[in-house]
């Protein structure tokens, strides 16, 4: 599996946004960080897209307005023409990353 680190969650938002095959992020949170991502790739190799962050998002959805650019965050779903909604699934316990790796990433 190969990493990316992505600079914000802006760039996250927008990669989710214009991806026609998944439109879930996934998040983990250690002790002093969020670590907002998804998982995508090849038939041959997979990537996984990531930010880290020092807050964590209030609510269950991100939102992003493609009219205004906005991104925000929410309980519910949103059903407005310009806006769409992508669930954040929270993730308890995991084997997929290493603890150093999420130690280590650049960022907050």
């Amino acid at each position: 599996m190969k990493f990316v680190q992505l600079r914000s969650l802006r760039d996250l938002i927008m990669l989710v946004a214009s991806s026609p095959s998944s439109g879930v992020i996934q998040h983990i949170a250690n002790d002093k960080t969020h670590l907002y991502f998804l998982v995508g790739g090849t038939l041959h190799e997979m990537f996984l897209y990531c930010v880290k962050e020092k807050e964590q998002l209030k609510g269950n959805f991100i939102t992003y307005n493609s009219y205004s650019g906005e991104i925000g965050a929410c309980e519910k779903m949103q059903h407005e023409p310009n806006v769409s909604s992508f669930p954040v699934v929270e993730i308890v316990r995991q084997d997929l990353l290493p603890a150093d790796l999420l130690e280590n990433l650049g960022g907050p």
